[in-house]
């Protein structure tokens, strides 16, 4: 199962070129690489059409992100999966773009490793552990392997993604 899993990761390359500065303060957001206009709306009408997914005003984000969150019939996930309620993601708006996610470890380290984003501040103090930052994407590749990132946080959500929970290998160590 894990390997099957981790196959189908959608971090299949390193992120090109240098990461973005991000400000160190709450919010925590991209400074600079910002994404092209339409970019961020795409990536939101697409996250849409997941199934149960829907989209609110994020109480943890500035008021004109877009909170992803659950229905309580899908919402399976453990406690970790969520940001707030049933809210497993959120987008935030032109001009700072990035995204706010919740994933298992061993992919929360991938997406770190490859730098696609980083540990959210308050994760490093230990506070939500599961909580990192998504570099907002630059052009239509990385649109497609960002929104594949909302995919497996929307699965944690689920709790379809228990058996990744927790698991102490590597992405690199599955067979």
């Amino acid at each position: 199962m894990i390997a099957m899993l981790t196959r189908l990761a959608v971090l299949p390359h390193s992120r090109a070129g240098a990461r973005p500065r991000m400000q160190r303060a709450l919010p925590h957001l991209q400074l600079d690489q910002l994404p092209p206009a339409g970019a961020m709306e795409e990536l939101l009408d697409r996250s849409l059409e997941l199934p149960g997914v829907q989209s609110k005003q994020s109480r943890m984000a500035s008021p004109r992100s877009h909170a992803l969150y659950l229905a309580d019939r899908i919402a399976a996930g453990p406690p970790e999966a969520f940001i707030d309620a049933h809210e497993f993601c959120h987008l935030h708006p032109l001009p700072e773009g990035g995204i706010h996610l919740t994933l298992p470890k061993i992919l929360r380290e991938e997406v770190v490793r490859l730098a696609w984003g980083e540990r959210h501040p308050i994760a490093e103090v230990g506070i939500l552990t599961t909580l990192v930052t998504v570099y907002a994407p630059r052009d239509r590749p990385e649109i497609d392997t960002v929104l594949g990132l909302i995919v497996q946080s929307f699965q944690f959500a689920q709790g379809r993604l228990q058996d990744l929970y927790g698991e102490e290998r590597s992405l690199r160590e599955a067979p």
